[in-house]
Protein backbone atom coordinates (compact mmCIF):
# COMPACT_ATOMS: atom_id res chain seq x y z
CA UNK A 1 0.00 0.00 0.00
CA UNK A 2 1.31 3.84 -0.78
CA UNK A 3 -0.82 6.91 -1.08
CA UNK A 4 0.77 10.32 -1.30
CA UNK A 5 -1.37 13.26 -0.55
CA UNK A 6 -1.23 17.13 -0.45
CA UNK A 7 -3.83 17.63 2.13
CA UNK A 8 -3.56 21.17 1.27
CA UNK A 9 -0.71 24.05 0.30
CA UNK A 10 2.02 23.23 2.27
CA UNK A 11 1.07 19.97 3.59
CA UNK A 12 2.10 16.53 2.08
CA UNK A 13 1.71 13.20 3.72
CA UNK A 14 2.25 9.96 2.18
CA UNK A 15 1.69 6.07 4.15
CA UNK A 16 3.60 3.50 2.66
CA UNK A 17 3.50 -0.31 3.97
CA UNK A 18 7.22 -1.79 3.91
CA UNK A 19 8.48 -5.07 3.64
CA UNK A 20 11.48 -5.19 6.37
CA UNK A 21 9.58 -5.14 10.23
CA UNK A 22 10.79 -2.35 12.59
CA UNK A 23 11.59 -3.75 16.15
CA UNK A 24 11.16 -0.35 17.23
CA UNK A 25 9.09 1.97 16.48
CA UNK A 26 11.23 5.42 15.50
CA UNK A 27 11.00 8.45 14.14
CA UNK A 28 13.16 11.04 12.34
CA UNK A 29 12.87 14.74 12.10
CA UNK A 30 14.68 16.86 9.39
CA UNK A 31 14.26 20.53 8.89
CA UNK A 32 15.83 22.79 6.06
CA UNK A 33 15.26 26.22 4.98
CA UNK A 34 12.12 25.33 2.71
CA UNK A 35 10.41 22.81 5.35
CA UNK A 36 9.80 20.63 8.45
CA UNK A 37 9.82 16.73 7.69
CA UNK A 38 9.10 13.87 9.84
CA UNK A 39 8.94 10.46 9.47
CA UNK A 40 7.88 7.60 11.35
CA UNK A 41 8.27 3.75 10.82
CA UNK A 42 6.68 1.56 13.33
CA UNK A 43 5.05 -2.38 13.18
CA UNK A 44 1.69 -3.49 13.97
CA UNK A 45 2.51 -5.25 16.93
CA UNK A 46 4.78 -2.57 18.58
CA UNK A 47 3.23 -1.68 21.93
CA UNK A 48 1.06 -4.32 21.66
CA UNK A 49 -2.06 -2.18 20.04
CA UNK A 50 -5.11 -4.24 19.96
CA UNK A 51 -6.48 -2.04 17.40
CA UNK A 52 -4.44 -2.75 14.78
CA UNK A 53 -5.39 -4.56 11.53
CA UNK A 54 -2.48 -6.23 10.28
CA UNK A 55 0.72 -7.00 10.83
CA UNK A 56 2.35 -5.02 8.19
CA UNK A 57 5.35 -2.30 8.92
CA UNK A 58 5.11 1.05 7.52
CA UNK A 59 6.55 4.34 6.98
CA UNK A 60 4.61 7.35 7.48
CA UNK A 61 6.08 10.76 6.02
CA UNK A 62 4.68 14.44 6.91
CA UNK A 63 6.33 17.42 5.61
CA UNK A 64 5.33 20.81 6.75
CA UNK A 65 6.35 24.32 4.53
CA UNK A 66 7.31 27.21 6.64
CA UNK A 67 4.30 28.84 5.37
CA UNK A 68 2.13 26.35 6.31
CA UNK A 69 3.50 26.39 10.26
CA UNK A 70 3.50 30.18 10.07
CA UNK A 71 -0.30 30.05 10.62
CA UNK A 72 0.25 28.97 13.89
CA UNK A 73 2.42 31.77 15.03
CA UNK A 74 0.27 34.40 15.82
CA UNK A 75 2.72 36.97 15.41
CA UNK A 76 5.19 35.59 17.33
CA UNK A 77 8.73 33.69 15.72
CA UNK A 78 7.42 31.29 13.05
CA UNK A 79 7.51 27.87 15.05
CA UNK A 80 9.76 26.28 12.36
CA UNK A 81 12.62 28.18 13.96
CA UNK A 82 11.93 26.01 17.18
CA UNK A 83 12.77 23.03 15.60
CA UNK A 84 16.48 21.24 15.07
CA UNK A 85 17.95 20.70 12.25
CA UNK A 86 17.92 16.75 12.38
CA UNK A 87 16.49 15.11 15.54
CA UNK A 88 15.72 11.27 16.18
CA UNK A 89 14.10 8.96 19.09
CA UNK A 90 11.59 6.17 19.56
CA UNK A 91 8.20 7.53 19.69
CA UNK A 92 5.68 6.86 22.82
CA UNK A 93 2.32 4.94 22.75
CA UNK A 94 0.37 8.34 22.12
CA UNK A 95 2.40 9.06 19.23
CA UNK A 96 1.82 5.11 18.17
CA UNK A 97 -2.02 5.33 18.05
CA UNK A 98 -1.81 8.27 16.05
CA UNK A 99 -0.19 6.35 13.24
CA UNK A 100 -2.30 3.34 13.42
CA UNK A 101 -5.41 6.03 13.38
CA UNK A 102 -3.54 7.58 9.85
CA UNK A 103 -3.30 3.61 8.15
CA UNK A 104 -6.48 2.91 9.10
CA UNK A 105 -8.00 5.77 7.92
CA UNK A 106 -11.47 4.83 5.62
CA UNK A 107 -12.58 8.35 4.84
CA UNK A 108 -12.13 9.57 1.47
CA UNK A 109 -11.78 12.98 -0.16
CA UNK A 110 -12.42 16.14 1.94
CA UNK A 111 -12.89 14.76 4.93
CA UNK A 112 -9.61 12.43 4.50
CA UNK A 113 -7.92 15.28 4.22
CA UNK A 114 -9.35 16.93 7.47
CA UNK A 115 -8.48 14.13 9.32
CA UNK A 116 -5.08 13.36 7.86
CA UNK A 117 -4.33 16.65 8.67
CA UNK A 118 -5.39 16.95 12.07
CA UNK A 119 -3.44 13.51 12.88
CA UNK A 120 -0.33 15.34 10.88
CA UNK A 121 -0.23 18.62 13.40
CA UNK A 122 -0.64 15.91 16.34
CA UNK A 123 2.30 13.59 14.98
CA UNK A 124 4.34 16.61 15.31
CA UNK A 125 3.18 17.85 18.64
CA UNK A 126 3.85 14.81 20.14
CA UNK A 127 7.57 14.69 18.53
CA UNK A 128 8.06 17.79 20.27
CA UNK A 129 6.65 16.97 23.35
CA UNK A 130 8.70 13.79 23.41
CA UNK A 131 11.98 16.24 22.75
CA UNK A 132 11.20 18.46 25.92
CA UNK A 133 13.64 17.98 29.44
CA UNK A 134 10.21 16.66 31.35
CA UNK A 135 9.22 13.98 29.18
CA UNK A 136 10.70 11.35 27.70
CA UNK A 137 10.00 8.54 24.62
CA UNK A 138 9.44 5.52 26.40
CA UNK A 139 5.66 5.84 27.37
CA UNK A 140 6.50 7.61 30.50
CA UNK A 141 4.99 10.94 29.24
CA UNK A 142 1.30 8.92 27.58
CA UNK A 143 -1.70 10.46 28.82
CA UNK A 144 -3.96 7.59 29.90
CA UNK A 145 -6.92 7.65 31.93
CA UNK A 146 -8.29 11.06 30.63
CA UNK A 147 -11.74 9.83 29.76
CA UNK A 148 -14.55 7.60 31.34
CA UNK A 149 -14.52 4.86 28.92
CA UNK A 150 -10.65 3.86 30.05
CA UNK A 151 -11.09 4.04 33.43
CA UNK A 152 -14.05 1.53 32.87
CA UNK A 153 -12.27 -0.50 30.89
CA UNK A 154 -9.36 -0.59 33.38
CA UNK A 155 -12.16 -1.52 35.75
CA UNK A 156 -13.23 -4.27 33.67
CA UNK A 157 -9.34 -5.70 33.87
CA UNK A 158 -9.80 -6.29 36.75
CA UNK A 159 -13.25 -8.11 37.04
CA UNK A 160 -11.68 -10.17 34.64
CA UNK A 161 -8.81 -10.86 36.45
CA UNK A 162 -10.98 -11.51 39.72
CA UNK A 163 -13.30 -13.65 37.72
CA UNK A 164 -10.26 -16.03 36.40
CA UNK A 165 -7.91 -15.51 39.22
CA UNK A 166 -6.96 -19.55 38.85
CA UNK A 167 -5.49 -18.93 35.62
CA UNK A 168 -5.95 -15.18 34.74
CA UNK A 169 -5.23 -14.36 31.26
CA UNK A 170 -1.87 -13.11 30.01
CA UNK A 171 -1.31 -8.77 29.66
CA UNK A 172 -1.23 -9.22 25.92
CA UNK A 173 -4.79 -11.61 25.85
CA UNK A 174 -6.31 -9.16 28.37
CA UNK A 175 -5.49 -6.29 26.18
CA UNK A 176 -7.38 -7.82 23.57
CA UNK A 177 -10.41 -8.37 25.84
CA UNK A 178 -10.84 -5.07 27.12
CA UNK A 179 -9.80 -3.19 23.88
CA UNK A 180 -6.81 -1.39 25.21
CA UNK A 181 -3.19 -1.48 23.53
CA UNK A 182 -0.51 -3.31 26.62
CA UNK A 183 1.02 -0.06 27.91
CA UNK A 184 -2.04 1.92 28.64
CA UNK A 185 -3.52 -1.27 30.04
CA UNK A 186 0.08 -2.00 32.57
CA UNK A 187 0.84 2.00 33.11
CA UNK A 188 -3.39 2.28 33.49
CA UNK A 189 -3.93 0.06 36.18
CA UNK A 190 -0.78 1.00 38.46
CA UNK A 191 -2.53 4.14 38.24
CA UNK A 192 -5.84 3.14 38.98
CA UNK A 193 -5.52 0.66 41.45
CA UNK A 194 -1.81 1.29 43.02
CA UNK A 195 -0.11 -1.95 41.81
CA UNK A 196 0.82 -3.82 38.81
CA UNK A 197 -1.29 -6.17 37.17
CA UNK A 198 1.16 -9.05 38.29
CA UNK A 199 1.14 -7.58 42.07
CA UNK A 200 -2.46 -7.32 41.82
CA UNK A 201 -2.66 -11.07 40.73
CA UNK A 202 -0.79 -12.44 43.88
CA UNK A 203 -1.95 -10.28 46.12
CA UNK A 204 -5.86 -11.86 45.35
CA UNK A 205 -4.35 -15.03 45.06
CA UNK A 206 -2.76 -14.65 48.71
CA UNK A 207 -5.52 -13.37 49.82
CA UNK A 208 -8.23 -16.42 48.69
CA UNK A 209 -4.78 -18.60 49.93
CA UNK A 210 -5.26 -16.79 53.25
CA UNK A 211 -9.44 -17.49 53.61
CA UNK A 212 -8.95 -20.88 52.37
CA UNK A 213 -5.98 -22.17 54.45
CA UNK A 214 -8.09 -20.67 57.70
CA UNK A 215 -11.40 -21.68 56.94
CA UNK A 216 -11.35 -25.07 55.26
CA UNK A 217 -10.32 -28.24 55.87
CA UNK A 218 -8.11 -28.15 52.54
CA UNK A 219 -4.37 -29.01 52.08
CA UNK A 220 -1.56 -26.95 51.58
CA UNK A 221 -1.19 -28.54 48.04
CA UNK A 222 -4.43 -28.25 47.46
CA UNK A 223 -4.88 -24.68 48.32
CA UNK A 224 -2.25 -23.79 45.72
CA UNK A 225 -3.55 -25.90 43.33
CA UNK A 226 -6.81 -23.65 44.09
CA UNK A 227 -5.34 -20.32 43.64
CA UNK A 228 -3.52 -21.43 39.82
CA UNK A 229 -0.13 -22.97 41.31
CA UNK A 230 1.68 -25.71 39.88
CA UNK A 231 4.55 -26.26 42.40
CA UNK A 232 3.99 -26.42 45.64
CA UNK A 233 7.34 -25.19 46.58
CA UNK A 234 6.89 -21.65 44.78
CA UNK A 235 3.12 -21.19 46.11
CA UNK A 236 5.14 -21.62 49.68
CA UNK A 237 7.65 -19.09 48.93
CA UNK A 238 5.29 -16.83 47.58
CA UNK A 239 2.94 -17.02 50.28
CA UNK A 240 5.91 -16.41 52.76
CA UNK A 241 7.21 -13.53 50.72
CA UNK A 242 3.87 -12.17 51.14
CA UNK A 243 2.32 -12.84 54.54
CA UNK A 244 5.73 -13.61 56.29
CA UNK A 245 4.73 -17.31 57.33
CA UNK A 246 4.37 -20.13 55.64
CA UNK A 247 1.22 -21.24 54.89
CA UNK A 248 1.40 -24.89 56.81
CA UNK A 249 2.38 -22.33 60.09
CA UNK A 250 -1.05 -20.80 59.03
CA UNK A 251 -3.03 -23.80 59.04
CA UNK A 252 -1.84 -25.01 62.29
CA UNK A 253 -2.80 -22.28 63.77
Amino acid sequence: MFSENKIRDGLFCSIKSISNPQQNAISFLKKNEHAVSLTCFFSADVCGLSFATDEASHQIGVTFHHHFLEQFSMGEKNIAQQFPAFQQHEICCNTKMILHEMVNCKLQGAFRNMFLESKAIALLLCFQKCNTAENQSDCASCKFLTKDVEKEKIVKAKEIILKQLQHPPTIPELSLQIGINQCYLKKGFKELFGSTVYEFVQEQRMLQAKLLLSTSDFSVSQVAEKIGFSSLSSFSAAFKKHTGVFPSELQLN
